[in-house]
């Protein structure tokens, strides 16, 4: 449920599902460390505040689930895999 009165409400509560969806499904753990906290609020802040759009700074195959296209939000935890800040989801971006 969303309150055009209450806008970081619904923030947090946006953020903290696709929490519970990203360990739910494995991609995070229960166990939370400093990275993981900064991720949150910076995930918050983007909800409040959506980043300008940089066309110099994207990646040619976003984020499936939510769209995420920006360099910086996108991290590579292994030759084949990059993990999503926005969102918690593991996709392989070349295919």
């Amino acid at each position: 449920m969303t309150n055009p009165n209450h806008p970081l409400a619904d923030a947090i509560r946006e953020v903290t599902a696709s929490v519970q969806k990203a360990i739910a499904e494995g991609y995070r753990s229960r166990m939370i460390d400093a990275d993981d906290l900064v991720e949150v609020l910076l995930a918050i802040a983007d909800h409040l505040d959506p980043p300008l759009p940089d066309a110099t700074n994207h990646v040619d195959i976003p984020c499936p689930d939510c769209g995420e296209s920006s360099v910086d939000r996108l991290i590579w935890i292994d030759d084949e895999f990059v993990r999503c800040v926005a969102c918690g989801t593991i996709y392989p971006p070349a295919g």
